[in-house]
């Protein structure tokens, strides 16, 4: 209740400054007066450190992001295929030790003199 007393006092001016710091959309007829006829005396194109300084860091959080994005997605992407490979490679493996034994007992069992 006191707060709203304290506030009743004051003057527009100074309780615009009491409002949140949020931006208001609304757009005023001044604010559109300005803007044409600024751009009809003398155009100038906004520096592009107009724009890096406004949005620089919003810019570069997307970028790092969508970097770490597709880091993570190789890696697990190498990785499963590193694993494929190694099975792979352990099936071939397995078979070809396989395919000894069986020419080992193979030849072993046509000698003339073991038993």
């Amino acid at each position: 209740m006191r707060f709203l007393r304290a506030l009743a006092p004051l003057r527009p001016t100074q309780a615009q400054f009491l409002r949140s710091p949020l931006r208001s959309f609304n757009t005023t007829c001044k604010h559109a007066q300005s803007q044409h006829t600024s751009s009809t005396s003398s155009p100038q194109p906004d520096r592009p450190v107009n724009f890096y300084s406004t949005h620089g860091r919003a810019f570069f959080k997307a970028i790092t992001l969508a970097f770490l994005t597709y880091q993570i997605a190789y890696w697990a992407w190498l990785t499963l295929e590193t694993e494929y490979l190694k099975d792979e490679k352990n099936r071939e493996i397995k078979s070809l030790e396989q395919e000894v034994r069986i020419l080992d007992e193979g030849r072993k069992a046509h000698r003339p003199g073991t038993t």
